[in-house]
């Protein structure tokens, strides 16, 4: 493409010329045409996600939102150490903060005597806590939702 201001060649999409800052006319610059999509018959329509089994899932901290920690073990730990189970490295994170242990009654959370406590709704806990659908999980500066 040829800037119509002072004749230097740009290349194609540019909307301002780099020699003399002068702006392509629209028409001059190069569009996208129509994207063709493939479909494949095969593959399942979107919709519900799949249940996965319980999991811990970052609702709120930083570039970690929406990370997915699944609760696999009977015991599953919760700490800044690399060893952790959820590793959450921040220092409002205790080493080993706390766990969520699986039980007949379901899933609990139990600090371990961290600095900074564990927390289920925004409330601070003491002892055992059931864990219920939805239940915000609190440890440090982040914030986890409970998926059965």
């Amino acid at each position: 493409m040829i800037c119509p201001s002072c004749g230097a060649e740009r290349p194609d999409g540019d909307r301002f010329c780099g020699a003399c800052g002068a702006p392509i006319p629209a028409a001059a610059t190069q569009a996208t045409g129509p994207i063709d999509t493939v479909t494949d018959p095969g593959l399942t329509p979107p919709g519900a996600m799949p249940r996965l089994g319980p999991a811990l899932a970052v609702r709120i901290a930083g570039g970690r939102t929406g990370e997915f920690f699944p609760l696999t073990s009977a015991i599953t730990t919760i700490g800044r150490s690399p060893d952790s189970d959820v590793f959450l490295d921040d220092i409002t994170v205790s080493r080993n903060h706390a766990e969520v242990r699986e039980t007949t009654a379901g899933h609990v959370l139990v600090d371990l005597g961290s600095t900074n406590g564990s927390y289920v709704n925004r409330r601070l806990i003491d002892g055992d806590e059931l864990l219920a659908e939805g239940d915000e999980v609190q440890v440090g500066k982040f914030r986890l939702v409970f998926v059965p």
